[in-house]
């Protein structure tokens, strides 16, 4: 059997089944992690993570833990905790089945190279590769008209100073499912506006820990164009693009879809 060493780009599942699958196989693999950030699945697996290990605690438990220091800088360090175990278990389920694993930002050089950025290096190491697929993940991104009407999407709610005492979800994905679980859990009246099946696990802690399901989007008091009253916090995870625009992927001439995603064939062959 012809072996082919593979080096894989990104944190999403499909890179744990794709590396698991060649190594049983008999192919080298090598794995560039990216920025958690890159990956709602591996943020989703992180939430639930931690809402399985909340929902285990008493009421009383958590209330203790929000008065000695909570609100926005409590949730940030949970998530962060929760993210830090993820990456570790995957790390370790790599490493354990053969995986080399490698931490960085990827970007392509020209065809066969890359180079890899890290905050533990000066400068970005290069790496050679034979056979390269790339995993990216997909992360929420607001369009800029939302954005300056008091709308947010992940990233931006976790960077508030204060934890809103009210707050709008707009979604149904693990992600979207998982943050209102969370700010619910912690004093948050919390909404969520869904259309279509939800995840069944993610969406029996959400009701667990206390959000208000609506199963109509249309019912979701928000209208395209209003401005956003500055005492509603409203959360959007409707529209997921691809991560990809760190990746140079024209110095090898390949092109995305206008969401930033990444076609293939059954070969695994894009264009």
């Amino acid at each position: 059997m012809l072996q082919r060493h593979l080096t894989i780009l990104g944190n999403d599942q499909p890179t744990l089944q794709l590396s698991l699958a060649a190594v049983r196989s008999g192919h080298p693999v090598r794995c560039v992690f990216p920025e958690v950030r890159h990956s709602a699945w591996l943020i989703g697996q992180a939430l639930r993570r931690l809402l399985l290990r909340l929902l285990a605690d008493s009421p009383a438990s958590r209330r203790t833990l929000n008065s000695t220091g909570g609100g926005m800088p409590l949730l940030r360090a949970l998530l962060r905790r929760a993210l830090a175990d993820e990456v570790i278990d995957q790390r370790s389920q790599l490493s354990a089945a053969g995986v080399t694993v490698l931490f960085g930002e990827a970007a392509f050089r020209r065809p066969g190279q890359l180079t890899l950025h890290s905050s533990q290096r000066r400068q970005p190491a290069v790496i050679d590769f034979t056979c390269c697929v790339i995993v990216s993940g997909v992360r929420h991104l607001l369009p800029e008209s939302d954005a300056q009407r008091n709308i947010m999407d992940t990233e931006r709610l976790f960077q508030q100073a204060h934890q809103p005492p009210e707050l709008c979800v707009l979604g149904g994905d693990e992600v979207s499912l998982g943050v209102a679980a969370l700010f619910s859990l912690f004093g948050s009246s919390v909404e969520l506006f869904a259309e279509g099946d939800l995840p069944e696990t993610m969406a029996e802690l959400a009701e667990h820990a206390g959000v208000r399901m609506r199963a109509r989007m249309a019912t979701a008091p928000l209208s395209a164009g209003i401005q956003v009253p500055a005492e509603r916090t409203v959360l959007d995870c409707r529209r997921a693009v691809g991560f990809t625009e760190h990746l140079n992927l024209t110095s090898i001439g390949v092109e995305t879809d206008d969401c930033g995603r990444l076609w293939c064939s059954n070969r695994l062959e894009t264009w």
